[in-house]
């Protein structure tokens, strides 16, 4: 009995100095979690080129309904990003991240599709490549 609860000790005692000093799961790079839920209400659709530019631009225009992003990623990376209650999950290979506009923005892309959504929730991007059209989502008229 005494070697069972002393070979327990020891597996437990192995598992926590495998998890490192922080006790963390994942990887210790100082990434953090994300959960945010956005709604939309204004709409600009655009052409799209293959510069990644878009031009002829409609005026801003109202939509009804609102349209709902959620975006929650985990602090080892994986998310899940959807779009009126459709989502897709990622790994953290499968998205970037980037600088724009002064805020971070998660950028999705499919086969011939890309969303790509700020953090702070002020735009989303629908950039469909095949059709060569952009649509850009707000939540306040900012024009």
């Amino acid at each position: 009995m005494n070697r069972l609860f002393a070979l327990a000790i020891l597996l437990i005692s192995l598992a926590f100095v495998a998890c490192g000093s922080d006790w963390s799961v994942g990887p210790s790079d100082g990434g953090a979690s994300f959960s945010r839920r956005f709604h939309y209400y204004y709409e600009v659709e655009c052409r799209y080129d293959a510069f990644d530019q878009p031009y002829d631009c409609s005026d801003i225009y109202s939509m009804s309904p609102s349209m709902s992003i959620d975006l929650r990623i985990t602090h080892d990376g994986y998310a899940t990003f959807c779009v009126d209650d459709d989502c897709s999950y990622y790994n953290p290979r499968d998205y970037d991240v980037g600088y724009n506009h002064g805020t971070r923005y998660y950028d999705f892309v499919g086969y011939d599709t890309r969303w790509v959504v700020y953090a702070d929730g002020s735009e989303v991007i629908f950039i469909d490549s095949n059709k060569g059209e952009a649509f850009y989502y707000y939540y306040d008229y900012y024009y």
